[in-house]
């Protein structure tokens, strides 16, 4: 059985300025994010940590990983993960930097010579693929080179971001993925709702949902306000079972009257990367909700 197919079986208000550099929960995490990711959580870790328990916790879930800031982040309190993701391509990416990432390298950097608008355009038309190293190296070369590294797809799942006008994009980021290979090694990576998380007391789940009223174009079926009643419910299920939860969504009266009961409501600022316009990429009001 391939990856391929095991994968789919199974009001108080903080302003946080853009750090230069980053600073992580110990100023030295062993890896940082693979791939560029539309609404990833780089600028809110500092406060995130914030609302980390004081104790140690048990294993650490991440039902939304995306390009999983906040796990590289806080790689030296977790000791036990899974990461998870509806998006069938991004979690076996993980798999792959976790358990083959000589042959991946390879790929990538065949992929960063040959490097082109044509070959762009000839990379993005390629749909499917029952190689999983290749179908990693696709998708960080696209994610690498495309329009902000936009991931989005239309309703038949086909990938369709413009190429972006980079000089020399770092396609192949060696140390990085080696970094980020040594850290996944206590990562279980499963594509899965969010739904099929089933952490135990003392467990910490971490949600980062497409946002309420912002982009949900990651897979085909996007992800709507009954999505976010399901989040919610859900949530309610994992802190009844004894887990400590922090969900992090828009500021919206609609997310702050899903989360009114059984919740902690923050408001803090995070900062929009992706947008057409460079005013819309300033400080934005984001929740993190804990419970």
């Amino acid at each position: 059985m391939t990856a391929l197919t095991a994968l789919t079986e199974r009001r108080d208000i903080t302003i946080i300025a853009e750090p230069t550099p980053i600073r992580y929960l110990d100023d030295c995490a062993r890896a940082h994010p693979f791939v560029k990711w539309v609404g990833g959580k780089r600028m809110l870790v500092p406060e995130i940590i914030k609302r980390l328990p004081t104790h140690d916790f048990g294993t650490y879930w991440e039902p939304f990983v995306g390009g999983g800031a906040v796990f590289f982040a806080l790689d030296s309190r977790i000791k036990k993960a899974v990461l998870s993701d509806t998006n069938l391509d991004l979690a076996i990416t993980y798999q792959v930097i976790r358990n083959n990432l000589e042959g991946l390298l390879i790929a990538l950097r065949k992929l960063a010579k040959r490097h082109s608008k044509d070959h762009y355009l000839r990379i993005r038309r390629e749909t499917t693929t029952e190689d999983e190293v290749w179908l990693a190296a696709r998708f960080i070369y696209l994610n690498k080179t495309c329009y902000n590294g936009l991931y989005r797809v239309n309703r038949r799942n086909e990938f369709n971001v413009p190429m972006g006008s980079y000089r020399n994009p770092t396609i192949c980021d060696e140390d990085n993925l080696r970094a980020a290979s040594e850290v996944l090694t206590k990562a279980s990576i499963r594509s899965q709702s969010f739904e099929k998380s089933s952490p135990r007391p003392g467990d910490l789940v971490y949600c980062d949902p497409p946002y309420h009223k912002t982009f949900t174009g990651y897979t085909e079926n996007g992800f709507h306000m009954k999505d976010q009643e399901r989040l919610r419910d859900a949530c309610l299920e994992w802190q009844r079972a004894g887990a400590h939860i922090i969900v992090s969504n828009s500021d919206t009266s609609f997310i702050r009257d899903l989360y009114a009961d059984g919740f902690a409501i923050h408001q803090v600022y995070g900062r929009r990367s992706v947008n057409c316009r460079g005013s819309g990429r300033g400080p934005t009001p984001e929740l993190l909700i804990v419970g």
